[in-house]
């Protein structure tokens, strides 16, 4: 067998690492900082169409161009100062302002173009390119998600179990309950629905998750329940457990968490005082006053160590009846019946050629929401200080900049 040379041997068993991290080895794409290996137009329509996308589509062709300039502009927004006082003080190149074909994006990208620079100029206008895909590439996954055009059914679905159970008794007082009078009863202090994550939001929470595909995230529906102790908000647990409204087969375990109470130590206590004669305020103050919080480490590094509150994922089953199912019926029902009539056959004849069996006359699947349950001592404290919501979004932004724009966020800083 003759020998081969290096050079040969180098491009033969070339395996990419930095790319088989990302397929084998649990790295996410978006923390790559090595640009495509594509030369020329063809393989980067390729690349685009093996991605899912036709460019000789006029419409996915639009469509791709228009993931184009909006991922630009959310990068002004938040990671380019000054729309963000924080971002990086530098600005988009006109070569990439002025592209008219996203597959040129790609070319830009690549550390293997041979019309590329190699000078600190080549370098900056490739690490743009990159990070310009790496939104884009966001964007196609959360405008593809098929659940998105139910969301307005799928939150009056989830809330609706939820509205049945919170009233106000003739005080105005608020609670969670069949009636006034239910054993089961827990006082609220504040309920809330969160309303719809706006686009930008969205966007911004897929770019700081390793996942970065719309189909994880699960706070697009939220509930969040404020009670006068953390006793209370053990009991907003059962009572949700027992009346049903909650089913356990359908939480989502890695989405559990819970800083407010020490079920352990809770569990143990509660054990010691059901052996003793008691009377029940007596049982309950004593339960209420040896419920401690517990400390969790934090696997959502923009979670502050200090927020307090039980929060978990539960998947409802949705059901939606297909309106086009039964209009169709209707219509070869129609048609059917009046094919003897001059100008009715031949929309008779096509009406029949269709197949309801190859259309769903229900759609079901299964969609994730938030709970949040806490006391209002806690939900005072997570309101000022380490725990605020703003600090959290500034945070979290700051990760999706390092994230997208990669070495680039070394320049901006300089």
């Amino acid at each position: 067998m003759s020998k081969v040379t290096a050079e040969t041997l180098r491009k033969k068993y070339d395996f990419r690492w930095e790319v088989l991290d990302i397929i084998i080895n649990g790295r996410s794409s978006i923390d790559s900082s090595q640009g495509f290996q594509i030369s020329t137009l063809e393989d980067a329509n390729r690349f685009v169409t093996s991605y899912g996308y036709d460019l000789e589509n006029p419409i996915e062709r639009a469509q791709a161009f228009g993931n184009f300039h909006e991922s630009l502009n959310f990068i002004r927004r938040y990671f380019l100062h000054p729309e963000n006082f924080d971002g990086l003080k530098i600005e988009v190149p006109r070569k990439i302002l002025e592209l008219t074909d996203v597959r040129e994006l790609f070319l830009l990208a690549s550390s293997s173009n041979p019309g590329q620079g190699t000078d600190r100029s080549g370098l900056l206008l490739r690490n743009w390119a990159c990070s310009v895909l790496k939104v884009m590439h966001t964007v196609a996954h959360m405008d593809q998600d098929l659940r998105a055009g139910y969301f307005g059914d799928v939150q009056q679905q989830i809330f609706d179990r939820y509205y049945k159970a919170v009233h106000r008794d003739e005080d105005g007082k608020l609670y969670l309950g069949g009636s006034e009078s239910d054993p089961l009863r827990v006082d609220l202090v504040a309920f809330e629905t969160k309303p719809k994550k706006g686009r930008d939001s969205t966007l911004l929470k897929l770019l700081h998750k390793p996942e970065n595909v719309a189909e994880d995230i699960f706070d697009r529906v939220g509930i969040r329940f404020v009670t006068h102790s953390r006793f209370d908000a053990v009991r907003v647990v059962k009572f949700l457990k027992d009346t049903m409204i909650l089913m356990p087969p359908n939480i989502k375990p890695s989405r559990s968490r819970n800083t407010l109470v020490d079920l352990e130590r809770f569990r143990a206590r509660l054990g010691e005082l059901s052996t003793q004669e008691i009377d029940e305020i007596e049982f309950v103050r004593t339960l209420e006053d040896s419920i401690h919080h517990v400390q969790l480490v934090q696997d959502n590094p923009h979670s502050s160590s200090f927020y307090r509150a039980i929060q978990f994922t539960a998947r409802q089953l949705i059901k939606m009846r297909n309106p086009i199912f039964d209009d169709l019926k209707e219509l070869k029902s129609v048609l059917k019946a009046k094919s003897a009539e001059p100008g009715i056959a031949a929309a008779s004849s096509i009406a029949d050629r269709i197949d309801l069996k190859y259309l769903q006359r229900e759609v079901r699947f299964f969609y994730p929401y938030e709970v949040q349950i806490l006391d209002i001592k806690s939900s005072e404290e997570n309101e000022k200080g380490r725990s605020a919501h703003s600090e959290y979004k500034r945070a979290q932004v700051q990760t999706a900049l390092r994230r997208v724009m990669g070495p680039l966020a070394d320049v901006g800083k300089a």
